[in-house]
Formats: C-alpha cells, structure tokens, sequence
C-alpha cells in the first residue's frame, strides 16, 4: 500500500468517505484549518478517492485556506517536501506551484533528493507558465485535458512538451461538478496520482512507472489539435533582450540571481552554449529556431529580461533574426565590455548586473 501526500489546503474527511487522514500542519497552528467552504485540498482528495484505492493519505497543509494558495510562501513548499522524505512518501500529489522561476533555490535540490523513491506529480500553472516543480524532468507534469479528447478518469502522454507538463488527464467527473468545481490542472493531478499507485502497488520500480507513462497513448490525437499547447495570448510588452557572450551559462545565472535578489526582477535566457542545469535557462537547439523559443519564452515564461547566451562569433548570425538592446562580452581578465546604442565601456563582472539595471532603466 503507497503512501500519498497531498500538500495543499486542509482536507476535510467528511468528503472522502470518513477515510482515515495523517495531517501535518505547517501553517503554524496544532490542527487543520477546515473552514465552511470546500478547500482546494479536500476536491483533490475528493478526485483521488475516486479514482485510486489501496493507499494510506497524508495531508500537510501549507495553506490556511483556499485564497492563502495564492498567496503561499516558497518556504512552506520547500519543508513541506523535506518532510516527505522524512516521512518516507511514495507519491507526491502537488498543485501548489511557483511561476517565479528563481523560487528554484528553494526547490529543486529537494526535488533531486526526493527523486530516487518518490513520484512527485504536479500541475502546470492555470495560465499556462512555465513553473516549479512541475517543469523539473524529475517531476511528472500533468495539465487537464481542456479540449476533452479523453474520457473522464483516463490520461495520455505527449512527448517534447515545451512546458515538460508532459501527461494529460481527464478529470471532467460528476463529483467535482457536483460541487460546483470546473475541471482544471490541479484535479488532473490526483487522476495521475492514481493511476501511478496502482502500478506502486503491483511492484513497478519509478523507471518503470516513468517508462509506462511515455509508453501511453500520444496526445494531441491528432494533428489538427498541435495549436492545443499554446492556448494563452499575452498583451504585448517590451521585455529587453540581452545578449551574453560566453562560453558557458555560469555567468548568466549569477547575474540572474543579482537581478532577482537585489531588483526583484524576474530574468530568464536562451543558450546556445553548455553549463548546469538551471529551470530558467531554456537550451536552443538552432538559430533557426531561435525566433520561435523566444516567442514562447517571451509569452509563457514569467520574465523582465532575457538573455541570450552564446560564443560571440554567433551574435552577427543572432541579429538577423533578433533586436538585441545590449551586448556583454566576457573576458579573461574578470571584466565585460558592455554595448549598447553607441556607447562601449568596461566593467569587473561583479558590477555588470548593477549597470546593465542601469541601463536598461535611464
């Protein structure tokens, strides 16, 4: 029998059939908040008893109440999966997510670590952001299958999804309308739930769940339904385009993580280059395609700024298909020669976030 958590709002039994329910809560208080109103935890739980059996729930509340999920703290999140390690969780049940890409510090080491023995499921952001955890490929990405090519209760997989939200599910159920409730990326994700304790409970390893999940039917079904993954047009706005010549990304994630800690502006980049691993760096596998991945990073990630980042033989290539507003080249002495307009001036690295902010806001 799986160990499933759910870390969302209190989960009210009275709904699930009187089932027994472990809580934890991390909101500061020695019991669940359950309010009058049905919370967002409880209509997850209420979908997961539906469609799973032969499992034992723990709830760990990191929200007082349905309008504090909005409003959560990254930190709560963080411990709340730190837990399940310590309580030795086999599946995470999460819709309880971040678009601040640089909420990444708090999360992602903690998702590394959970990896090995726990399936973390989790939704993609209802407005269609790229998000954490959901877009880590350690994570199992689930969206709601809005155009109802699915019968409720069933899933399928698409490959290469830009959001990694790879798995769709159907959660059109009576129960949900029942209460008033229209389908949505976060009631998706108990469907998967179920679907991946079924096969904990035949003895399937987490390759082998990962495996069988790639192996379901494809989605969209058919190609008159590709558009399905760009759903959400944004008000244009000029966000400012960085070009960033360098030979790996170190450099740019320390000047997003200056941009985020000291401006509070979200940043995020295109490589054409190798480094780390970083959920806001997004890997361009051609010039050619550039103009398409910024489109999408432009429209579908939370983001001020971006940065693209390449050798500096590529920028002539880079400009006939972008406008790029400033230009950095690193050099091997600690500084950067900063361009833009038809000014050119040297700065030590440790200064270039402050004047690039300075420039891109006289």
């Amino acid at each position: 029998m799986s160990r499933i958590a759910i870390i969302d709002t209190a989960i009210d039994c009275a709904y699930i059939n009187g089932k027994a329910v472990e809580y934890i809560n991390l909101c500061g208080e020695n019991k669940p908040c359950i309010h009058r109103e049905i919370s967002h935890g409880t209509l997850c739980a209420l979908v997961l008893d539906y469609c799973a059996s032969d499992y034992e729930l723990v709830n760990i509340q990191i929200f007082k109440d349905n309008k504090g999920k909005v409003f959560g703290e990254i930190e709560l999140l963080a411990n709340s999966l730190k837990l399940c390690r310590e309580l030795k969780i086999d599946i995470i049940s999460l819709s309880a997510v971040s678009s601040v890409l640089s909420d990444s510090k708090h999360l992602y080491n903690n998702i590394l670590r959970l990896s090995a023995d726990t399936v973390v499921v989790s939704a993609l952001d209802n407005k269609q952001y790229v998000c954490i955890p959901t877009s880590y490929p350690e994570v199992l990405g689930v969206r709601n299958d809005a155009a109802g090519l699915l019968s409720p209760g069933e899933i399928a997989y698409s490959a290469d999804d830009p959001f990694g939200a790879n798995i769709y599910a159907n959660c059109d159920f009576k129960c949900l309308r029942k209460q008033h409730c229209r389908p949505s990326n976060s009631f998706a994700v108990p469907v998967v739930t179920a679907y991946v304790n079924k096969l904990i409970n035949k003895g399937q390893s987490i390759s082998d769940i990962k495996f069988m999940l790639q192996n379901l039917k494809p989605y969209p079904l058919g190609q008159e339904h590709k558009e399905l993954n760009y759903p959400v047009a944004r008000i244009a706005r000029e966000i400012p385009i960085v070009f960033l010549a360098d030979d790996v990304t170190e450099m740019c994630g320390t000047l997003m993580d200056r941009f985020y800690e000291k401006y509070e502006v979200q940043s995020t980049a295109l490589s054409l280059t190798e480094g780390i691993y970083d959920i806001r760096i997004k890997n361009v596998k051609s010039i050619d395609t550039i103009t398409d991945d910024l489109h999408f990073m432009e429209h579908h990630y939370k983001t001020d700024l971006i940065f693209i980042v390449g050798r500096e033989k590529l920028l002539e290539k880079i400009q006939q298909h972008i406008d790029i507003d400033v230009e950095i080249t690193c050099q091997s002495d600690g500084r950067a020669l900063i361009c833009y307009e038809n000014n050119q001036e040297i700065e030590i690295n440790s200064k270039v976030a402050d004047r690039l902010h300075e420039i891109l806001t006289s």
